[in-house]
């Protein structure tokens, strides 16, 4: 591919566009093999007094500080944000100031490292390393070298649609509360690190969905979607890992969480609090204020998570599954269940034999 550095930034969005052509009409076909030396290519500085000029983002004040609105992603098209999921990367030599926008960012380091601030935590990413950042949520990055490939993917709040999130895990607390963080209008102010090690294979989903973007072709929309959801479902597996997840207090929480799945049947806030220490009365009100979920909705949740999975893929009688979960009253357990699913046991498990008999 022809290097496109040093172009003006006309002459480049006119080659860039004439790059994309060529590879939307099958001229070209990336590989994976071929996606760095895309990359390189496109690779560009920007400077941070000219896009201030030109694109003269709103200044809010945020606990003190001034911060921009942000509606544009310094990306190779340099144009507003339109799809629901855009791929984009981070330009090098500059500082991209402290800013925040109403869409939700992942920031990947695909070669080298990146620098991130938000709320004040400096956090120092390196390859194969990521970070979610919600929407509303200031944040700065330090200025990069040619040598580091930092991709964005911007998504739009709507792309995490209910029926997006259907598809990722729901039988786990932990796994909700992470998908929570995300999406929650609760947690605006919220972001999360992930430093998964090579087992997880992120790179390479990474690397494929990238060449799916650049690469468009027939159902490629879909493709990238289905890319995102094993994107999604890969860091949620390895949650137990203690480097693949950091998020300033949040540690000690999943923890708390890990606990409850593991000890359901049986957990006592009072056992809890004599595992790790803390009193009672105290260990439910960080629970309450980590997740906004009190311990009984916590335990709830993940006793009935169970029951759906036991109906799902299992034959035992309603009452059965109710004791198995933890539950001495079938009635009870019956309220409780219709209160989370909408439906009743009996109904959830005829619906999902259904669903298997079909597949």
């Amino acid at each position: 591919m022809k290097q496109l550095l040093g172009l003006t930034p006309g002459l480049f969005y006119i080659k860039m566009r004439e790059m994309i052509t060529r590879i939307e009409k099958g001229c070209d076909t990336m590989e994976r093999s071929e996606l760095e030396s895309f990359l390189k290519s496109v690779h560009f500085e920007i400077d941070k007094e000219k896009v201030v000029k030109e694109y003269q983002p709103s200044i809010v004040t945020v606990d003190g500080e001034e911060v921009f609105l942000f509606s544009k992603g310094f990306d190779i098209n340099d144009s507003p944000i339109a799809e629901n999921i855009s791929i984009s990367q981070q330009p090098y030599h500059s500082v991209i100031p402290l800013h925040m926008h109403d869409y939700i960012e992942m920031m990947f380091v695909y070669r080298g490292s990146c620098t991130v601030t938000v709320k004040g935590n400096k956090v120092v990413l390196e390859k194969g390393e990521l970070i979610f950042i919600n929407k509303e949520t200031p944040h700065s990055v330090d200025a990069t070298t040619k040598k580091d490939l930092i991709i964005n993917i911007i998504m739009k709040q709507d792309y995490l649609s209910p029926s997006f999130l259907r598809r990722l895990s729901q039988k786990s607390i932990i796994s909700q509360f992470m998908i929570e963080s995300l999406v929650s209008t609760r947690k605006q102010n919220h972001f999360l690190i992930f430093r998964p090690d090579e087992k997880t294979k992120i790179i390479e989903i990474m690397e494929n969905m990238m060449c799916e973007f650049f690469d468009r072709d027939f159902c490629s929309e879909e493709i990238i979607d289905s890319y995102m959801i094993v994107l999604f479902s890969t860091l949620l597996r390895y949650h137990n890992d203690p480097t693949t997840y950091e998020r300033s207090n949040d540690s000690s929480l999943l923890e708390f969480l890990r606990y409850i799945e593991e000890h359901y049947q049986d957990c006592s806030l009072v056992d809890m609090g004599q595992r790790f220490g803390f009193h009672p009365s105290y260990l439910s009100t960080l629970l309450k204020k980590g997740t906004g979920k009190s311990f009984k909705e916590l335990l709830q949740i993940q006793r009935l998570n169970q029951a759906a999975l036991f109906l799902s893929h299992s034959d035992l009688p309603i009452p059965q599954i109710a004791e198995e979960v933890g539950y001495s009253s079938v009635t009870f357990f019956y309220k409780k269940f219709k209160e989370l699913f909408q439906e009743t046991p009996y109904s959830y498990k005829e619906k999902h034999r259904y669903d298997k008999t079909t597949q």
